[in-house]
């Protein structure tokens, strides 16, 4: 590593403890912020490679859960993309050695049984008390009918992962696609995206809730403030209600881009509107989340600045984020 590349490193690190430590009130473009309060930062090493990482998500305690296409840890040679799950050392500022979550939570290809089962295991969702991971993964995925992936649950018993369960009908279906899963902020609303009919074109994004023997019910279609003719996917709703997710709609910067949208009431959200120029970019920024506290916002993106390669994990403050219309 050459001196200048250290240099960097060093600086995503001690700028990591920031994600973790620091809570600062949600107004868009905060002025007076000095230039690393304002800047984008790369979450540098060891969570981002040479290869592909994204699709984050984390704990209140602040361990991460995210997906990576690192072949060096790979469960099985050419798996495109595994779960993996990292925890946060307060006392070094940075992020511990990332670990592949390992068979059954990731599954191995088997292109044997059916060549959609490549492997693909992908956009965890991990509740807030570390117990529960929701994701998409193609190990049931079918040739005839076509049905690329569908959505599962694994939960934590006594320090172990489960065996993933699939989410029956009517959140995974054969035709839909189904993927993003997340839990808004009161605890019982698994929102997803779909491509099943109903929707206004491409995935939208639906919500379900539980009733009272724990079944999920019909899912809802969010509306026409958050769906549109474009892609939508990938619900993070904060503590203040506001949502975020990815859109491919017009009016954005180029590529997908991250919106907002508040919550008007039950399946009801106001306007959504862009994030703005710190997130977004020409290239791909998408699937939102949120550390712990009330003061940073993440993502992935396959910008070109400040990358270590292929497509990275970025945080920036949440005062840089432009919210209002």
């Amino acid at each position: 590593m050459t001196s200048k590349s250290a240099a960097r490193v060093g600086v995503c690190v001690r700028a990591l403890a920031i994600v973790v430590t620091i809570s600062v009130p949600n107004v868009s473009w905060a002025q007076g912020q000095n230039w690393v309060e304002r800047a984008v930062h790369n979450f540098g090493g060891p969570i981002n490679t040479m290869w592909a990482e994204g699709e984050l998500s984390f704990a209140d305690d602040g361990t991460m859960v995210y997906c990576s296409a690192r072949e060096d840890f790979a469960v099985a040679p050419g798996d495109p993309k595994d779960l993996y799950i990292a925890t946060f050392d307060q006392e070094t500022g940075g992020w511990n050695t990332p670990v592949n979550m390992g068979i059954p939570v990731n599954a191995a290809p088997a292109t044997d049984v059916d060549p959609l089962r490549l492997g693909d295991d992908r956009e965890p969702w991990i509740t807030g008390d570390g117990n529960t991971i929701y994701f998409k993964s193609d190990r049931l995925a079918t040739s005839s009918p076509r049905n690329a992936n569908d959505l599962f649950v694994t939960r934590k018993v006594n320090g172990t992962w489960t065996e993933p369960a699939l989410m029956p009908a009517p959140i995974s279906t054969d035709a839909g696609n189904e993927h993003c899963p997340a839990i808004l902020q009161d605890g019982q609303t698994l929102c997803f995206a779909s491509m099943r009919d109903g929707g206004y074109g491409g995935s939208d994004i639906w919500c379900s809730r539980q009733d009272a023997s724990g079944a999920w019910q019909e899912p809802v279609n969010q509306g026409a403030n958050i769906n549109t003719a474009a892609e939508e996917f990938h619900f993070t709703q904060d503590t203040d209600g506001m949502v975020y997710f990815t859109s491919g709609r017009p009016g954005g910067f180029g590529g997908m881009d991250i919106w907002g949208a508040m919550q008007s009431g039950p399946n009801s959200w106001e306007t959504a509107v862009n994030l703005g120029p710190q997130v977004n970019t020409g290239a791909a920024d998408m699937c939102p989340a949120l550390p712990p506290g009330t003061g940073t916002f993440s993502w992935f993106s396959n910008r070109s600045d400040n990358s270590f390669g292929s497509i990275d994990i970025f945080w920036t403050n949440k005062t840089n984020l432009s919210t209002k219309p």
